[in-house]
């Protein structure tokens, strides 16, 4: 039984290798020998051991310089939110992008005591809930004060210790860059997990880049793992999310025991990637989402539409 567990001549190919797989090991510590995903591989050993994820959104970038202080960007990037409690605050360069930064900002509900304690640099629903999301690009030479390039996306909708919205029709959930399927196919609203900085021209004038968020599914002998991307980019002065995809799954279910303890794992992984192609809709390049490793070349296009400023 299922139940939740806390814890052309112009094609870019914008994401990390790939690799489509369905087999049977025969134990447990077969497992991450058959991962080929470095994200996988991550979600992996963080289940299994207690390993810290990789530091995807620059939370350590402040202890290592002196003239800037976490409350100095939260001034800068969301100044009412001065007196909350902030469990995230993270910055890292944007690449080849001059004193450019991306910053990820998450507030929480939990008490300063146990935010203090073991907490800190987190944005999941599992860990510290969640109270608001605070995504802005800044500049900043590294004296001085950061200056805001555009209006940052700022994000209410969040959920409980499992990702769930309190929200019978769903409106308010929809309205979350960060919600995806998990292994249950259920809509929730997912952990943050790192920036993407892939190449995504979505024209001559405008860079987009990603934020990769996951949920996560315990079963009684397994788990799955899930993986969506938003791609952020500014548009009328006001960064705004512009596309949703499914990049990664991965699912383990236990089976037979054998005589030895060690037990059968049915095991699948399946991986996606971004394409940015050369013919455009309305000024903006087209994006083709495909799963790599499969026999055919099918997948899904979008095309910009001007008017809802998004990708379709």
């Amino acid at each position: 039984m299922k139940h939740i567990l806390k814890y052309g001549s112009f094609i870019f190919l914008l994401s990390i290798n790939l690799s489509v797989s369905a087999k049977v090991v025969h134990s447990i510590d077969q497992i991450p020998s058959q991962i080929h995903s470095e994200e996988g591989k991550a979600v992996f050993a963080q289940e299994m051991n207690g390993d810290k994820f990789p530091d995807g959104f620059g939370s350590h970038f402040l202890s290592m310089q002196s003239a800037l202080k976490p409350q100095d960007i939260i001034k800068i990037i969301y100044p009412q939110g001065k007196d909350e409690r902030w469990s995230l605050i993270g910055m890292k360069p944007w690449p080849g992008q001059k004193d450019r930064y991306i910053v990820v900002a998450c507030s929480t509900k939990i008490t300063q005591k146990e935010l203090d304690k073991d907490q800190k640099n987190s944005c999941s629903y599992d860990i510290n809930p969640k109270s608001k999301i605070v995504i802005a690009v800044v500049d900043y030479d590294g004296s001085g004060m950061l200056k805001l390039i555009a209006q940052p996306y700022i994000e209410t909708v969040v959920g409980d210790e499992n990702g769930y919205v309190d929200d019978d029709n769903g409106d308010a959930l929809e309205k979350s860059a960060f919600n995806l399927k998990n292994g249950n196919g259920e809509v929730v609203v997912g952990n943050l997990q790192r920036l993407d900085f892939a190449h995504y021209q979505l024209n001559s004038q405008i860079l987009a880049f990603g934020i990769r968020f996951g949920a996560e599914v315990g079963y009684a002998g397994g788990n799955d793992s899930t993986q969506a991307m938003t791609l952020f980019a500014i548009l009328q002065g006001t960064l705004r999310p512009v596309l949703k995809a499914d990049m990664y799954h991965f699912e383990n279910i236990a089976g037979d025991w054998h005589k030895d303890g060690t037990r059968d794992h049915d095991i699948s992984e399946e991986e996606y990637v971004l394409s940015i192609l050369p013919h455009q809709t309305t000024g903006f390049y087209d994006i083709k989402h495909t799963q790599k490793g499969s026999r055919n070349n099918n997948g899904k296009i979008y095309h910009w539409n001007d008017q809802k400023l998004q990708y379709q």
